[in-house]
């Protein structure tokens, strides 16, 4: 197993620029779990207001207080450059002015030129104020119209608007039993990138340097047989991708709280055939012995490419029809395929799903068919002789 051994050294120095892709992998993952953990669960916000009172009654004082109690009360300067800049620079989010005679149109039940407001564009704040204005005014008239006091009836105002809901965020698993959420499932649906762009950049520029011309040439005048070279590299290749699989697959068992039961290992399944595709894919293409600048660019042209027309990167259902039929020629279409079913977001059926494993196990085999004939064409003795006697007469 010599040839084996020398591969794995030379993929001992290759794999640092490799690890680079799975520590930014991990990362991403890690935050967009912990994000989505965070969406399971609802908290109140609270906005920094600023509130200019023109009127300065008890019935306008008495709703500043009671825009204190939920929101972030800050100074300013009543100047219009001030505010600006603070809206600008987010030092507030809105900056509200009831206007003069707040407080007589409000027992009159006029609801129009109460208000002025400062804010830079139709945010979410600016939403929010605006309709819990009118939600206070609408409650305030509503109370005086019953024939309560003002007072009365802003009391009564702020007791039902100060009621709070409990609110429980479900989080819906699709998969039925297999606790394989859509939102786990976007782990899996990234690793197509990382394994392509580490399978390339490592595998491949390994097999680059054990086929070169001198390397190869003492290989084929040593006793060891073509088909003994062949099945080592083969085997070193598939050892270190099942290893870089298995890294990313215990990696996403803690990532997921309930590890992997159910249809999510149907999803370990799909993504360890899609390694072997591209160990596969690794090995032809190094067989046509590229440079090293032409193999990083070869890499993420591939990367990208199977990322953005499989349906990595951007949903499938974004995709227009002409861009899924060109995808099906491609692996990656029938792993995103096999994910996206498996997680439910495309109706779920095992013969489907088993369908995908068997296309890209087809790839597969196809892959190493192409790649044990241009190796037979490429280190035949034949195609050897030819190189040397052409190499003889340039000299």
């Amino acid at each position: 197993m010599q040839v084996f051994k020398a591969m794995l050294k030379v993929m001992r120095k290759r794999f640092p620029s490799a690890l680079v892709y799975i520590i930014v992998f991990i990362t991403v993952s890690v935050m967009v779990t912990k994000a989505s953990t965070k969406d399971n669960k609802f908290e109140a916000s609270t906005l920094d207001i600023c509130v200019f009172d023109e009127d300065d009654t008890p019935e306008s004082r008495a709703l500043v207080e009671f825009l204190g109690k939920s929101n972030d009360i800050a100074e300013i300067k009543n100047d219009r450059k001030a505010i600006t800049d603070a809206l600008y620079y987010k030092r507030i989010n809105y900056a509200l002015v009831i206007n003069g005679g707040y407080a007589e149109k409000l027992k009159a039940g006029e609801t129009a030129d109460l208000f002025g407001s400062y804010h830079l564009d139709e945010s979410f704040s600016t939403v929010y104020i605006s309709q819990f204005l009118d939600e206070y005014v609408s409650s305030v008239n509503a109370y005086l119209t019953m024939g309560r006091s003002a007072d009365e009836a802003i009391a009564a105002t702020e007791e039902a608007l100060s009621q709070e809901t409990q609110v429980d965020m479900l989080r819906v698993d699709k998969a039925g039993n297999s606790h394989f959420s859509v939102d786990f499932s976007g782990y899996f649906r990234y690793m197509p990138y990382i394994l392509i762009s580490v399978i390339l950049s490592v595998v491949c520029l390994a097999l680059i340097t054990m086929n070169k011309k001198d390397i190869r040439y003492r290989t084929n005048c040593s006793a060891l047989k073509n088909s003994s070279y062949t099945f080592q590299m083969f085997f070193g290749s598939f050892l270190f991708v099942f290893c870089i699989w298995l890294i990313l697959i215990i990696i996403g068992a803690f990532l997921n709280e309930e590890m992997y039961t159910g249809r999510a290992w149907l999803a370990v399944l799909n993504s360890f055939i899609f390694s072997m595709v591209i160990a596969a894919l690794a090995v032809l293409i190094s067989s046509f012995e590229p440079k090293d600048n032409i193999m990083s660019l070869i890499t993420q042209i591939t990367g990208l490419g199977m990322s953005f027309f499989c349906g990595v990167f951007i949903p499938m259902e974004m995709l227009s029809s002409g861009v899924k039929s060109f995808a099906r020629f491609l692996p990656a279409y029938w792993y995103v395929r096999a994910n996206d079913m498996i997680a439910e977001i495309e109706p779920y059926s095992l013969n489907d799903v088993l369908q995908c494993y068997l296309i890209q196990l087809l790839f597969a085999a196809a892959l190493i068919f192409v790649t044990l004939l241009v190796r037979r064409l490429r280190y035949s003795s034949a195609s050897i002789g030819s190189a040397v006697k052409k190499a003889a007469a340039n000299s």
